[in-house]
């Protein structure tokens, strides 16, 4: 009767004993993508489908910007962001309150409308998770005003919906680099974008963070101290008159970099909207590419380890449950 418990298992569970090995790999698809998916992010970022010619100002196409994505609370539009994976939405941390629960915030991708009508291509998604970086704060105009928002579920690539590049760790840009700005946002100062709310798209110069620190300290009260940090970069006109403004935070600050559109920054800040001498504030994407990448990474392993042990945890149980029904087989037995 010592083959009794081998032979139910192999009658009830053919794979069983083919080792838990394989029970655990089925249970669990490895792969080396941080969404476990078999994309390759690089071959595909910062590469839209759709072409047309880039007028700053102007109202975006669809599929022009397809990283552009709305972060909504209750519904209602309050940031924006851009798709740096299947899961995963890059934005500014100051979009999100700890006094709210995370079943209020969705996500909206693949439009170029806050507000799409049911027949225009849109893909609404829950949120599983944000993560603040940890040097946020709640004071004014603070350093590390970004996060990472994870996805209920994944979204599929397509003509309206990809991933934005991100930049190389402490890849600089130059003072001078003409790069883009999208949102929802207003279109100046107290005045909300209107109906039928069409993306915005706008041509940005960057500005060095010497001369940016020196436009906000002149006419300021408290001029000594610095206001742009090492983790922020400018970018907009001496003059004013174009800038982001309210509703845009959040959203992506890219530059075309020999083809490859790559988010420099994530809209963080200004004085009021569109002012000489200020101009806007993002927060420098590739001071914190690292932090993205290995929060991504790190989250998918805890899914892994966590998918690991429910299939250990089942195998056993399997195991002890089958051994248990081959002791009464022997009971039963001449």
């Amino acid at each position: 009767m010592e083959l009794a418990l081998p032979a139910i298992l192999f009658i009830l569970f053919p794979g069983a004993l083919l080792g838990s090995e394989n029970l655990i790999t089925d249970s669990y698809s490895v792969s080396p993508t941080i969404d476990s998916s078999h994309t390759n992010l690089d071959s595909v970022c910062g590469r839209p489908r759709a072409s047309g010619r880039i007028v700053s100002g102007e109202d975006a196409q669809p599929g022009q910007w397809p990283w552009q994505v709305s972060v909504r609370e209750n519904g209602e539009h309050v940031c924006g962001g851009s798709l740096i994976a299947e899961k995963w939405v890059l934005t500014a941390a100051h979009c999100f309150s700890q006094d709210q629960s995370l079943s209020v915030y969705t996500v909206l991708l693949g439009t170029i409308s806050s507000y799409p009508e049911s027949s225009e291509p849109h893909e609404p998604r829950t949120v599983a998770q944000f993560i603040k970086h940890p040097s946020y704060s709640e004071n004014e105009h603070s350093s590390g005003d970004i996060a990472l928002v994870q996805l209920a579920s994944s979204v599929s690539f397509g003509d309206y919906i990809l991933p934005v590049c991100l930049p190389r760790p402490g890849d600089p840009l130059g003072p001078g680099t003409q790069c883009w700005v999208t949102g929802w946002g207003y279109i100046a100062t107290n005045q909300p974008l209107p109906p039928p709310f069409t993306l915005k798209e706008l041509q940005v110069p960057l500005i060095d963070a010497q001369t940016c620190n020196d436009y906000y300290q002149d006419n300021s009260i408290s001029s000594t101290e610095p206001v742009i940090f090492g983790d922020m970069l400018c970018a907009g006109f001496k003059e004013g008159e174009k800038d982001a403004c309210n509703g845009d935070s959040g959203g992506p600050l890219v530059c075309d970099i020999n083809g490859v559109w790559i988010q420099a920054g994530v809209v963080s800040w200004g004085s009021d909207c569109a002012l000489p001498k200020r101009p806007g504030v993002y927060t420098n994407v590739s001071v914190y590419t690292s932090w993205i990448e290995n929060t991504m990474w790190n989250s998918a392993l805890e899914v892994k380890s966590f998918s690991l042990s429910l299939a250990g945890t089942s195998v056993s149980g399997l195991f002890l449950f089958l051994a248990s029904l081959a002791s009464s087989f022997l009971f039963l037995g001449p």
